[in-house]
């Protein structure tokens, strides 16, 4: 209903109920659906028109590739966007014909609540969940308005402190969240109905096709310090490439790639490892210093700098790009639009790229920028630090709305 009604840990219960489900977040957050893959068992995919364009609801359709049911997270309070219409939870289920169940907090209400809660409950509302209520009598009092108005209650939750799932952060250690969310997941689904789903009408989707043949390989970094990946991202490039993970953690050095796609997440809680793994560092840097083509975002492009500050520490990174990342303690946290000024190995000279940034750090470099920003800040107000066949920028993409731009990699 709104922020911090309980929408993750009712999710969760969900999923934990719902056996072989699987789960789309709406928005471009990447923490929860990939704390929620330890309750459905794969990554999940995220619902976003800004990252997706026109066809952002192909996710769903990857999706239902696999599975039967999907369990769909909203975004904040149901109306709310923050970036304009079109992009509120209660936009996207309308749009997309999602059926929905409105997690109400009766926490410290009493009647009043169901008058609040009655303008979310529209025609494709199959019911509520009421959240964190405190005695048997006071459950009997926020359900009594629902019931008479035959409003159905799939869930009722009763108020307890290890239910609540709190806010995630760029510095929170996925594992932890893992196993919180499993613990809590499996807690909650005692406490909901999912018989509804025998009444949820069958839908087919149109799945988009796929490429045929292969244009190469690609070595994705995939470990604690890279994760932040979305799966239509994953899905686009292992329809393009042979894909193969590696983790610069462990020091693994990719097969014979001709592309390598780091990607964001947590290096500056791993700096002293990465530091210390030379044999990656050192193909990579050697690997983009010879022409190849290495795409860094986020954590990625941190990684690709000469130094990380973290900790008050100075740490080597891979060195591809001059200057250094530095951690600061406020997050950047925006949409992106981004102006392509100049050419560069992947996006055309004029083009508009439409992503997201989320980072706690800073980065500092004198490298020529491709890219201008339209909106959000990247690096002082530009982004895309090239050299030769290397791209670091701090804005997140979905690539499955531009796979596109390493089609022109050559295989070796």
């Amino acid at each position: 209903m709104w922020t911090g009604s309980g929408k993750t840990s009712v999710t969760a219960g969900f999923l934990s109920a719902l056996k072989g489900s699987t789960h789309i977040k709406v928005g471009p957050d990447f923490i929860d659906p990939m704390i929620l893959s330890s309750i459905s068992g794969e990554r999940g995919y995220n619902l976003d028109r800004w990252l997706g364009g026109k066809n952002y609801g192909n996710v769903i359709a990857y999706a239902s590739r696999r599975h039967k049911i999907a369990v769909v997270e909203g975004v904040m309070g149901a109306y709310d966007s923050g970036v304009g219409k079109g992009f509120s939870t209660m936009e996207y289920f309308r749009g997309s014909g999602i059926p929905y169940v409105l997690v109400v907090d009766v926490h410290k209400h009493a009647e009043s609540i169901f008058h609040a809660a009655k303008g979310f409950i529209g025609k494709n509302c199959i019911g509520v969940v009421l959240n964190r209520y405190t005695t048997p009598r006071h459950l009997e009092i926020v359900e009594k308005p629902f019931t008479d108005k035959n409003i159905r209650i799939l869930g009722r939750i009763p108020y307890d402190e290890s239910f609540h799932v709190s806010e995630r952060h760029l510095g929170l250690k996925i594992e932890e969240g893992m196993e919180t969310i499993r613990a809590t997941g499996n807690k909650i689904s005692e406490y909901l109905d999912t018989s509804f789903v025998e009444d949820l009408p069958d839908r087919e989707f149109q799945i988009p096709q796929q490429e045929g043949r292969k244009i190469g390989r690609m070595a994705i970094a995939m470990d604690d310090a890279f994760s932040f990946y979305y799966q239509s991202s994953l899905d686009r490039l292992s329809s393009m490439f042979e894909v193969e993970f590696f983790s610069p953690l462990k020091n693994q050095v990719p097969e014979n790639p001709d592309a390598i796609y780091l990607g964001g997440g947590y290096p500056e809680l791993h700096a002293e490892k990465l530091h210390d793994s030379t044999k990656t560092s050192s193909y990579i840097r050697d690997f983009a210093e010879n022409g190849g083509y290495v795409y860094g975002e986020c954590g990625g492009a941190m990684y690709m700098m000469e130094n990380m500050n973290a900790g008050g520490k100075e740490y080597d990174m891979a060195g591809i790009f001059t200057g250094r990342s530095v951690m600061e303690k406020r997050p950047v946290l925006s949409y992106t639009e981004m102006f392509a000024e100049s050419a560069n190995p992947y996006y055309r000279k004029g083009m508009r790229i439409f992503g997201h940034e989320f980072h706690y750090s800073r980065i500092e470099t004198r490298e020529k920028m491709c890219m201008d920003m339209v909106r959000g800040k990247g690096i002082n107000g530009k982004d895309g630090m090239v050299k030769k066949n290397s791209l670091g920028i701090y804005t997140h993409v979905d690539m499955g709305r531009y796979g596109d731009i390493f089609s022109s990699i050559k295989h070796k």
